[in-house]
């Protein structure tokens, strides 16, 4: 019985900590990212790229809290699969699961 207590502690432990984490906007390196980006696309340059990325970051610092949890938890996890760790594509996925992306932009 006490394994079990202590199991349940744990597990409910962990599912708090992980509730703010998915309310927090995740810490991506964007330089890093970019010339990553560059390097395999060649398509633009790494400035370009951080713009983009930093201007996707502080559109996500603005509206963060409209977002609901469990689109933010889908859209975190598709954006950083692999090395490719995206605002853009983090802030695209956000606005296209609450159904505000429009194809004029903002």
């Amino acid at each position: 019985m006490r394994n079990f207590i202590f199991v349940a502690v744990v597990a409910a432990s962990w599912a708090i900590d992980q509730a703010p984490a998915a309310d927090r906007i995740p810490a991506f390196d964007i330089l890093r990212n970019c010339s990553a980006e560059v390097a395999s696309a060649g398509t633009e340059r790494v400035a370009d790229c951080t713009k983009d990325e930093t201007d996707a970051k502080n559109e996500l610092d603005k509206r963060w809290p409209q977002f609901g949890a469990s689109n933010k938890q889908a859209c975190v996890g598709e954006s950083s699969i692999g090395a490719g760790q995206s605002y853009v594509e983090l802030l695209t996925c956000l606005e296209m699961s609450s159904g505000e992306f429009s194809a004029g932009g903002h």
